[in-house]
C-alpha cells in the first residue's frame, strides 16, 4: 500500500510539474510561432511520458522501441532539469524587476538555452579525456605500477558496442600494467548487454597483470550479479567480490562489493575480514582497494590502505549537481590524501540517465604508483 501511494504521489507531482512547464513553454513559443494547441499537447505528452513508458513496458516490447523511448525520455529529463532551473531564475528576475517593464521574454530564451546546454552536454559526454596522477607510497614496490582506472561505463541502451570498443582501444593505448574497473559496468539491465554480446570486447584489453573489477550499485540493480560475474570471467575479467589477491608478489588488490549488496540480503565484508581471509598476509606490501562508492573511505584509512580507487559520483555529471556531490563526499572527484591513504575518484566513462555531461568529462584515469 505504501509503495502504491508513493507511485501515485510521484506520478501526480511529475504530471503537475510537466503541466505547468508545458503551459509556459507553449505560451512563449506561441508568441513567436503560432502552434496548434492540440498538436503541441500531444507531442508534449509523448515527450514527457516517454521515460516512464520505457520503465513500464521495457520487458514486453522489442529492443528498438526500448532504445527509442530511453533516448527520448532521457534527453527530455535533461531538458526538463535545465528548463525548471532557468524558469525559476527567470521568475526571480521578473519579481526583482516587477516595477520595471522587461521587454524580454526570459522564458523563451530559457527554452533556447536549455536546448543548447543539452547539445553541449552531448558533445562532452562523447569527448574522452585522460587524467594522470602520480602517487608516492611509503611501502616498498618491486617496480613502479602503471594503473589504468575506469568506472561507471553503464553498458546498456545508450553505451553500446561501438562506445565500448573505443574505450578498449584507449585503454590499450595507455600500456598500463593493470586495469581496474571500479563498478557500474552495466546500467541496471543485463538484457541489452546480452543481446548485443557487449562484454566480448573486454577480452581485448591488454595489460601485464590483467583486468580486475568490483561491482557497483547498478551492477547489483540487474539482480543478476552472480551471472554477471560468470559472464565476465569468460572474457578474462577478474571480478573481486569482497576478495583479496596478491599481484606479482608485489602488492595486494582488494575488490569490494558496493554497499548496495545489503538490499539483496547479502553482507558486505569489512576490510579486516577480507585481509584475514588471505593466508600469510604481509602487511608490509602495499594494498589497493577498489570500492565503487567513495563514501566509505574511513574504513580504508583506519586499515592503513595505501590507495583506494572509486567512481560513482560522475562528478555530478551535470552542473550544478557537482556542487551537491562536492558537499556529500570528502572527495567527490580527483585525488585526496588522508594520513597514509590516497584516494582517486574518477568522473567515470559513461553516463547514467541523460547521455550528457556539463561541468564533467568522460574520462580514463592513469595512475603511476611508486616508492
Amino acid at each position: 500500500m505504501k509503495l502504491v501511494l508513493s507511485i501515485v504521489a510521484f506520478i501526480f507531482t511529475y504530471g503537475l510539474i510537466n503541466y505547468l512547464i508545458g503551459k509556459r513553454i507553449y505560451k512563449s513559443i506561441n508568441n513567436k510561432i503560432k502552434l496548434p494547441p492540440k498538436l503541441f499537447t500531444i507531442l508534449f505528452i509523448l515527450l514527457s511520458s516517454s521515460f516512464i513508458l520505457y520503465e513500464l513496458i521495457k520487458n514486453y516490447v522489442p529492443t528498438f522501441i526500448n532504445k527509442l523511448l530511453y533516448f527520448i525520455g532521457s534527453y527530455y529529463l535533461a531538458f526538463l532539469f535545465y528548463i525548471i532551473l532557468l524558469f525559476v531564475i527567470s521568475f526571480i528576475i521578473y519579481r526583482i524587476f516587477k516595477n520595471k517593464k522587461l521587454n524580454l521574454d526570459l522564458y523563451f530564451y530559457s527554452i533556447i538555452l536549455s536546448l543548447i546546454l543539452v547539445c553541449i552536454g552531448t558533445y562532452f559526454s562523447h569527448s574522452i579525456s585522460i587524467k594522470n596522477y602520480d602517487i608516492k607510497i611509503d611501502k616498498t614496490l618491486k617496480d613502479d605500477v602503471n594503473i589504468v582506472l575506469v568506472s561507471d561505463i553503464h553498458l546498456g541502451e545508450v553505451i553500446e558496442n561501438k562506445r565500448l570498443n573505443t574505450l578498449v582501444e584507449k585503454i590499450n593505448s595507455l600500456n598500463g600494467d593493470i586495469v581496474l574497473i571500479a563498478g557500474d559496468l552495466v546500467d541496471s539491465d543485463l538484457t541489452p548487454v546480452e543481446e548485443k554480446n557487449m562484454l566480448i570486447s573486454l577480452k581485448d584489453i591488454k595489460s601485464k597483470y590483467g583486468t580486475y573489477l568490483s561491482l557497483g550499485n547498478h551492477d547489483f540493480y540487474t539482480n543478476r550479479s552472480d551471472e554477471l560475474k560468470n559472464m565476465l570471467t569468460k572474457v578474462n575479467v577478474n571480478v573481486l567480490r569482497d576478495e583479496i589477491t596478491l599481484i606479482n608478489d608485489s602488492f595486494y588488490l582488494i575488490g569490494r562489493d558496493d554497499t548496495t549488496v545489503k538490499r539483496y540480503n547479502e553482507e558486505r565484508d569489512s576490510l579486516n575480514t577480507i585481509k584475514s581471509s588471505m593466508d600469510n598476509f604481509n602487511s608490509d606490501k602495499p594494498v589497493i582497494v577498489i570500492d565503487h562508492n567513495p563514501e566509505y573511505l574511513d574504513e580504508s584509512i583506519s586499515n592503513n590502505i595505501d590507495l583506494q580507487v572509486s567512481g560513482h559520483t560522475h562528478k555530478g555529471q551535470v552542473f550544478p549537481i557537482n556542487l551537491i556531490t562536492d558537499i556529500l563526499f570528502d572527495v567527490d572527484y580527483g585525488l585526496g590524501k588522508f594520513q597514509n591513504t590516497s584516494i582517486v575518484v574518477t568522473s567515470g566513462f559513461g553516463t547514467w540517465g541523460p547521455p550528457i555531461r556539463i561541468g564533467s568529462s568522460s574520462e580514463i584515469v592513469m595512475i603511476k604508483l611508486h616508492n
